[in-house]
């Protein structure tokens, strides 16, 4: 997984914070420097060149499960703040594979789960905010009910 520039642009920060209802950020375009939300940094996925390995239009993810039928689904999502993602900074994403672990459901069938972690570094290469995602690989589609009753 490669390391990618993620700008912290004072009207995609305004856009998000529109979307989001933040009444804080979203009357005027917010000065350099002005925190950005804390969830913004999810954002950076518009900038990632592999781009979730395939969002579709519809924002939907396009992974292919391990088994035909099945689904992936997006499980959890952590922020560890070490300081504040600030309007106007350029940011270095470094994404690499955490752990996976298996359950099994009798709704979704085996469960395989794959962490993702993102590392947010600032032009002193100090981290700023490091992300974990996890995802979840179902055998049999989620929302069909799958397996076993």
């Amino acid at each position: 997984m490669g390391d990618y520039v993620f700008d912290v642009e004072p009207g995609h920060v305004l856009a998000f914070a529109r979307a989001v209802g933040d009444e804080r950020l979203a009357h005027d375009v917010p000065a350099p420097g002005t925190p950005a939300p804390l969830t913004f940094p999810a954002a950076s996925v518009q900038f990632d060149p592999v781009h979730m390995r395939g969002l579709l239009p519809s924002g939907a993810l396009d992974l292919k499960p391990s088994t035909p039928g099945g689904s992936v689904l997006h499980a959890e999502q952590e922020f560890e703040y070490f300081a504040s993602v600030r309007v106007g900074e350029r940011l270095v994403v470094a994404e690499y594979e955490g752990a996976s672990w298996g359950k099994q459901s009798r709704r979704a069938g085996a469960l395989t789960f794959h962490e993702i972690t993102r590392d947010y570094r600032d032009a002193a290469g100090e981290l700023v905010l490091r992300s974990r995602m996890v995802l979840v690989d179902t055998e049999f589609p989620a929302s069909a009910g799958g397996g076993e009753p």
